[in-house]
């Protein structure tokens, strides 16, 4: 049997987690790379919620008083950089210096000196990621065949041509959301940055042989906007892991549960509370539905104000592992995006990480989102949900009522989404097909 092909990758910005849509995907693709062929480098506080299943060779970039100007160093937020090593006893993060990471000591401070220094248009000038004499030498030791990056930022997109400048290595890109419209946010230099993004990520995509998207409407979209054709990879499902607790029984055993799993905020908090309220006032005119929460965004403002209804719980989050048992135990599950005109720009080409793990669940589940969203389409065209399009409480509240007191309609939606999933999203037939998206020849 031919010996199968894996290049040496570093991954620069996304780490391994079971929290994030971006670490859980590629946590899920690189599975079962070996190990000492993989590595990360991310700003990202590698110190916390890291799966280390996948990859164990990490360094920690950051910024620090040794590379920026005072007075910026005193408020930046103090990551100790360098290599992670591990103890062999239980996994234990620790830094070659010993230490742990350590909290910023002007948080807010520093929180609200970056809002100011973004609208300035001064931020991308004074906080850069910068190639180290150390991390270069550890880049240089470990000699990546590959460097991989979802970018999502203007920083990022510089670090990584410079990468590929300073180190010669080939460059992969993985687009999770369309960020390269919705990044700028409202500044002086508004529409300068906006043409440093489009043509620096432009130049950045000629030079990379390897460009990937999170599905097939953003890679119809990108072909049609950069003229480069970009390869679909979406969170792929072990479905040996998954199906034996898929529901095969539908009943409702007193309470309507309903369960969304994930973040509140950009591209769905609106319509997540949209869809509590009305969850509120059925429950006060009579009904009898639950709506669960498990969401990492608890201590948020948004969420407290969402836990005030009746019958809406927030909760915190699971762990990943048992994220199958959790998505079975409710009668629907509710995948929404916002309809506002800045989340339908950021999300209208993307594909939900959940979406592949509630449809192997055996849940039924509500699709809540514009019509234009490339989720709303799948869901529509393939019929694996129970999609609203529009933004009407009167129409989500009968999608509510009809998925409450119909049994055959649950079952015919969740075997459907089941279905389709084991066809298309089959993690043993996605990750080689990955693994050989990444030799060049």
């Amino acid at each position: 049997m031919e010996d199968k092909i894996y290049p040496k990758i570093l991954i620069i910005g996304q780490p391994f987690n079971k929290k994030s849509g971006g670490g859980i995907t590629i946590s899920n693709l690189f599975e079962g790379w070996p190990k000492d062929r993989i590595a990360v480098a991310s700003n990202l506080n590698l110190y916390s919620d890291l799966d280390t299943s996948v990859c164990e060779k990490l360094y920690q970039l950051g910024y620090n008083g040794k590379l920026h100007p005072f007075p910026i160093n005193i408020f930046l937020h103090k990551i100790k950089i360098g290599n992670l090593i591990f103890e062999n006893k239980d996994n234990k993060k620790v830094t070659e210096g010993g230490g742990e990471a350590e909290a910023g000591k002007f948080k807010k401070i520093y929180k609200h000196l970056s809002s100011v220094l973004r609208f300035l248009g001064l931020f991308n000038f004074l906080y850069k990621l910068i190639i180290t004499p150390d991390f270069e030498k550890w880049v240089d030791d470990y000699n990546p065949d590959i460097i991989y990056s979802q970018l999502s930022s203007l920083e990022y997109i510089r670090f990584v041509a410079e990468m590929h400048t300073r180190f010669k290595k080939p460059v992969a890109i993985h687009i999770m959301d369309d960020w390269p419209t919705s990044i700028n946010k409202p500044s002086l230099l508004y529409y300068s940055q906006k043409h440093s993004v489009d043509k620096e990520f432009r130049e950045l995509i000629d030079r990379s042989p390897i460009l990937m998207s999170i599905c097939q409407a953003m890679s119809d979209e990108y072909q049609l906007r950069y003229n480069k054709h970009f390869v679909p990879f979406h969170n792929p499902i072990a479905i040996n892991k998954w199906l034996p607790f898929s529901k095969t029984r539908w009943e409702i055993n007193g309470v309507f549960k309903v369960l969304y799993t994930g973040r509140i905020g950009k591209a769905n908090g609106k319509s997540i509370l949209f869809f509590a309220s009305i969850i509120n006032t059925m429950n006060l005119s009579g009904k009898n539905i639950e709506l669960d929460i498990y969401t990492p965004d608890g201590d948020t403002q948004e969420a407290s104000s969402i836990n005030r209804m009746k019958g809406v719980n927030i909760k915190n989050t699971v762990p990943h592992e048992k994220m199958p048992a959790l998505l079975s135990s409710y009668d629907l599950l509710f995948l929404p995006l916002d309809f506002d005109r800045e989340g339908i720009r950021f999300a209208q080409f993307s594909m939900p990480t959940k979406a592949s793990e509630y449809m192997i669940s055996g849940t039924p589940i509500l699709v809540y989102a514009d019509k234009k969203t490339a989720l709303a389409k799948y869901a529509t065209s393939d019929k694996w949900a129970y999609t609203v399009t529009e933004n009407n409480k009167m129409v989500l509240t009968l999608a509510l009522n009809e998925l409450y007191s119909d049994i055959s309609l649950r079952k015919q939606l969740a075997e459907k989404a089941r279905e389709i999933v084991i066809k298309n999203e089959d993690a043993v037939v996605i990750r080689e097909r990955f693994r050989k998206n990444f030799i060049i020849s």
